[in-house]
């Protein structure tokens, strides 16, 4: 039997299957087990990736490696023609080149304003969340938010986490 998807529950069928009553919250220690279990409510600090790691990771494509072969191949053609032909002939591996570099750059760029943007997303991450705990409203941080909170938001607030609204 296929589980109903947790957007389509009402808010009692959610509370319900992540064990919570919507009246009082989680409790300390069952708060603490989830925050182990599932980690906490944050955006992952990874280190940015290495310039020549975006370099490379855009020459890792099958179309690119046949591309980079064709061009080989079209460059060792050329150097068997005459030196009046040679010239002539170059210019079909070096548009080849040409054509790959600009998709390298292309790709890095995107990749690099891709973990930009990341970064900026976690600008807009609140720091604090008032929640439901063993009955009463607090202010947790909102990376200590685990799967089963009932939290509240004020009209204009952030939401500190994906939510059921």
């Amino acid at each position: 039997m296929a589980s109903t998807a947790s957007w389509a529950l009402t808010a009692e069928e959610a509370a319900k299957r992540l064990d919570v009553d919507l009246s009082v919250g989680l409790d300390r220690a069952e708060s603490e087990r989830r925050i182990v279990l599932h980690g906490p409510n944050a955006i992952p600090d990874e280190p940015p990736t290495p310039w020549l790691r975006l370099i490379l990771a855009q020459f890792d494509d099958l179309l690119v490696k046949m591309l980079v072969g064709a061009a080989a191949v079209s460059f060792c053609l050329a150097m068997g023609e005459e030196a009046g032909e040679r010239l002539h002939a170059l210019v079909e591996p070096l548009v080849i080149v040409l054509i790959l570099l600009l998709n390298a750059v292309v790709g890095v760029w995107q990749e690099s304003n891709a973990e930009q943007a990341i970064e900026a997303l976690k600008a807009y991450e609140p720091n604090d969340a008032e929640v439901w705990r063993e009955g009463a409203l607090c202010v947790i941080a909102a990376s200590e938010l685990v799967p089963g909170d009932v939290i509240r938001v004020a009209a204009g607030g952030r939401v500190p986490a994906d939510s059921r609204l």
